[in-house]
């Protein structure tokens, strides 16, 4: 299937909006995919995992996801590879139920793509631009 990139750029731009931002809570979802990088300023090595949301836990009220398809939202979390950090990806890794005891990260990361999870996702606003709608961070995740 080959992208059709003039209907994709034909999009009249006062039609263009940002999506709404997720009301702060929890939310259930699953792990989409994975890929690794580096953070552009300091070159610090992580791995990113791609959240997929299909509910909202009790603490997010219904009324404010009204106008928000949840199925199409995609957020994403950093686990950072360095020494005094890998810790936390191992207990993320524990906390999805995956054995951690005699293997490595370049194991495991690949086996947490589809397993369940919960998200404490917040909202932040850009200080230089109050203006703008706030956008979405994941304070916190781990297995279900």
């Amino acid at each position: 299937m080959s992208v059709n990139f003039k209907d994709l750029l034909a999009v009249n731009l006062d039609d263009v909006k940002a999506p709404l931002a997720l009301p702060e809570g929890t939310y259930h979802g699953n792990i989409a995919s994975f890929e690794y990088g580096d953070n552009n300023k300091n070159k610090t090595p992580y791995v990113r995992f791609s959240l997929k949301f299909h509910s909202a836990s009790d603490d997010v009220d219904p009324k404010d996801l009204a106008d928000i398809d949840l199925s199409a939202r995609k957020l994403s979390t950093d686990f950072y590879l360095t020494p005094d950090a890998r810790f936390r990806l191992k207990d993320f890794l524990e906390s999805l139920g995956l054995k951690t005891s005699g293997s490595t990260f370049d194991e495991l990361i690949p086996e947490a793509v589809g397993q369940s999870v919960l998200a404490y996702v917040t909202q932040r606003f850009n200080p230089e631009r109050p203006d703008d709608p706030p956008r979405n961070n994941i304070k916190s995740v781990k297995g279900e």
